[in-house]
Protein backbone atom coordinates (compact mmCIF):
# COMPACT_ATOMS: atom_id res chain seq x y z
CA UNK A 1 0.00 0.00 0.00
CA UNK A 2 1.23 3.38 -0.58
CA UNK A 3 0.91 6.16 2.49
CA UNK A 4 0.01 9.36 2.67
CA UNK A 5 -0.10 11.38 5.14
CA UNK A 6 -0.49 15.88 5.68
CA UNK A 7 -2.08 17.90 8.55
CA UNK A 8 -3.12 21.15 8.89
CA UNK A 9 -4.08 23.48 11.80
CA UNK A 10 -7.69 24.58 12.63
CA UNK A 11 -8.80 26.88 14.90
CA UNK A 12 -11.82 25.21 16.03
CA UNK A 13 -12.15 22.65 19.23
CA UNK A 14 -11.45 18.73 17.94
CA UNK A 15 -15.17 18.53 18.80
CA UNK A 16 -16.32 20.92 16.06
CA UNK A 17 -14.14 19.29 14.18
CA UNK A 18 -15.18 15.76 14.54
CA UNK A 19 -18.31 16.64 13.82
CA UNK A 20 -18.12 18.38 10.77
CA UNK A 21 -16.37 15.39 9.20
CA UNK A 22 -18.71 12.72 10.71
CA UNK A 23 -21.55 14.51 8.90
CA UNK A 24 -21.55 12.33 5.59
CA UNK A 25 -23.47 15.46 3.92
CA UNK A 26 -20.23 17.65 4.04
CA UNK A 27 -18.20 15.14 2.14
CA UNK A 28 -18.57 16.74 -0.87
CA UNK A 29 -17.95 19.84 0.43
CA UNK A 30 -13.83 18.85 0.48
CA UNK A 31 -13.23 15.94 -1.15
CA UNK A 32 -14.11 14.98 -4.98
CA UNK A 33 -16.87 13.01 -4.33
CA UNK A 34 -20.90 12.93 -5.10
CA UNK A 35 -24.10 10.86 -4.97
CA UNK A 36 -23.50 10.14 -1.47
CA UNK A 37 -25.86 7.44 -0.48
CA UNK A 38 -25.51 6.41 3.43
CA UNK A 39 -26.20 2.22 2.94
CA UNK A 40 -26.21 1.94 6.92
CA UNK A 41 -26.10 3.56 9.89
CA UNK A 42 -25.83 3.08 13.39
CA UNK A 43 -23.77 4.07 16.80
CA UNK A 44 -19.83 4.81 15.36
CA UNK A 45 -20.66 3.24 11.99
CA UNK A 46 -21.70 4.42 8.80
CA UNK A 47 -21.73 2.41 5.43
CA UNK A 48 -21.80 4.98 2.49
CA UNK A 49 -21.65 4.68 -1.25
CA UNK A 50 -20.46 7.53 -3.37
CA UNK A 51 -18.11 8.44 -6.42
CA UNK A 52 -15.45 9.21 -6.32
CA UNK A 53 -12.83 11.90 -9.42
CA UNK A 54 -9.64 10.57 -9.03
CA UNK A 55 -7.26 10.20 -11.95
CA UNK A 56 -9.04 11.55 -14.63
CA UNK A 57 -11.68 8.47 -13.55
CA UNK A 58 -14.90 8.35 -11.91
CA UNK A 59 -14.98 5.12 -9.36
CA UNK A 60 -18.16 3.80 -7.40
CA UNK A 61 -17.13 3.19 -3.97
CA UNK A 62 -18.37 1.61 -1.16
CA UNK A 63 -17.08 3.24 2.33
CA UNK A 64 -17.46 1.89 6.08
CA UNK A 65 -16.56 4.88 8.52
CA UNK A 66 -16.39 4.36 12.48
CA UNK A 67 -15.35 6.93 15.19
CA UNK A 68 -12.52 5.59 17.05
CA UNK A 69 -10.43 6.96 19.96
CA UNK A 70 -13.03 8.97 21.77
CA UNK A 71 -14.57 10.35 19.08
CA UNK A 72 -11.54 12.43 18.12
CA UNK A 73 -10.57 10.07 15.26
CA UNK A 74 -12.26 9.10 12.32
CA UNK A 75 -11.35 6.18 10.18
CA UNK A 76 -12.75 4.68 6.93
CA UNK A 77 -11.70 1.25 4.77
CA UNK A 78 -13.69 0.73 1.23
CA UNK A 79 -15.42 -2.35 0.76
CA UNK A 80 -16.04 -2.14 -2.85
CA UNK A 81 -13.75 -0.54 -5.66
CA UNK A 82 -10.03 0.20 -5.20
CA UNK A 83 -8.67 -0.57 -1.97
CA UNK A 84 -8.69 2.70 0.27
CA UNK A 85 -7.84 3.03 3.49
CA UNK A 86 -7.65 6.38 5.60
CA UNK A 87 -8.00 8.73 8.89
CA UNK A 88 -8.83 11.53 9.75
CA UNK A 89 -6.83 12.22 13.48
CA UNK A 90 -7.71 15.60 15.64
CA UNK A 91 -5.33 16.62 18.38
CA UNK A 92 -5.98 19.45 20.45
CA UNK A 93 -3.59 22.41 20.19
CA UNK A 94 -3.44 25.47 22.08
CA UNK A 95 -4.91 27.48 19.09
CA UNK A 96 -7.57 24.56 18.17
CA UNK A 97 -6.93 21.23 16.66
CA UNK A 98 -4.06 20.00 14.80
CA UNK A 99 -6.24 17.37 12.14
CA UNK A 100 -4.16 14.91 10.39
CA UNK A 101 -5.17 12.77 7.33
CA UNK A 102 -3.81 9.75 6.17
CA UNK A 103 -4.46 7.60 3.32
CA UNK A 104 -3.32 4.49 2.48
CA UNK A 105 -4.52 2.92 -1.26
CA UNK A 106 -3.50 0.29 -3.18
CA UNK A 107 -3.31 0.83 -6.80
CA UNK A 108 -5.97 -0.48 -9.29
CA UNK A 109 -4.11 -3.58 -11.53
CA UNK A 110 -1.47 -5.73 -11.68
CA UNK A 111 1.52 -4.69 -13.22
CA UNK A 112 0.04 -2.02 -14.90
CA UNK A 113 -1.38 -0.45 -12.03
CA UNK A 114 2.35 0.40 -10.47
CA UNK A 115 3.08 1.87 -13.37
CA UNK A 116 -0.34 4.38 -13.18
CA UNK A 117 0.25 4.88 -10.25
CA UNK A 118 4.09 6.09 -10.82
CA UNK A 119 2.68 8.29 -13.57
CA UNK A 120 -0.96 9.63 -12.15
CA UNK A 121 -2.35 8.12 -9.33
CA UNK A 122 0.14 8.99 -6.56
CA UNK A 123 0.05 12.68 -7.47
CA UNK A 124 -3.64 12.57 -7.64
CA UNK A 125 -4.51 10.95 -4.09
CA UNK A 126 -1.66 13.66 -2.94
CA UNK A 127 -3.42 16.70 -4.14
CA UNK A 128 -6.83 15.46 -3.24
CA UNK A 129 -4.99 14.97 0.14
CA UNK A 130 -3.46 18.73 0.37
CA UNK A 131 -6.80 20.03 -1.25
CA UNK A 132 -9.09 18.16 1.36
CA UNK A 133 -6.84 19.78 4.26
CA UNK A 134 -7.31 23.38 2.81
CA UNK A 135 -11.23 22.74 1.82
CA UNK A 136 -11.68 22.00 5.33
CA UNK A 137 -9.33 24.96 6.75
CA UNK A 138 -11.64 27.63 5.48
CA UNK A 139 -14.89 26.07 5.86
CA UNK A 140 -14.39 25.52 9.18
CA UNK A 141 -12.45 28.73 9.74
CA UNK A 142 -13.66 31.23 12.46
CA UNK A 143 -17.13 28.87 13.13
CA UNK A 144 -17.75 28.16 16.71
CA UNK A 145 -20.87 25.77 15.55
CA UNK A 146 -21.16 23.96 12.65
CA UNK A 147 -24.62 22.69 11.29
CA UNK A 148 -25.70 19.12 11.27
Amino acid sequence: MHKIENSAEINNAPETVIKYLWNVNNLPNYLPISKVKVLEKREGHIRLSHKLAAARMNMNLVCDFRKLENDTKLEYQTIKGMSVHGSWLCQPTDKGTNLTYTLEYEPPGWIFGTILDKLVIAKEMNRISVEALQKLTDILRGRETIQN
